[in-house]
């Protein structure tokens, strides 16, 4: 149990001090309509995802700490797992389709790191 947690905690440390392209709302939106999400549901995770974002940036303008980010990591997907289970059977299998994908991505990315010794 102790080893899974120090895996999950480093691999969430991991993707929030990685330096990732980010995407506008537009972009985001764009992106999940293409799954069959529908316009209502991509707002609200988008939405999810803005307060989310803010909320990583304390008062004084410091950034959390490796605890505080996988605190807000598991915070965001449990936000967006609810969010979903309000929205449309249909809205639910096209983000259950994009999870699926975006994890496969991931997955792919990060075998792709490790074979190549973190290059």
């Amino acid at each position: 149990m102790f080893k899974s947690f120090i895996l999950v905690a480093f691999v969430a440390s991991a993707l929030s001090a990685a330096p990732a392209p980010e995407k506008t709302p537009e972009e985001a939106r764009a992106e999940l309509l293409s799954f069959g999400i529908s316009s209502q549901a991509a707002d609200g995770l988008i939405r999810i995802g803005t307060e989310a974002k803010q909320a990583a940036v304390k008062p004084d303008g410091s950034t959390q700490s490796p605890m505080e980010a996988i605190g807000a990591v598991f915070k965001l997907f449990a936000d967006m797992d609810a969010f979903m289970k309000t929205q449309s059977p249909e809205d639910q299998a096209a983000a259950k389709k994009m999870f699926e994908t975006k994890k496969a991505e991931d997955d792919a990315k990060w075998q792709n790191l490790m074979q190549n010794g973190g290059k």
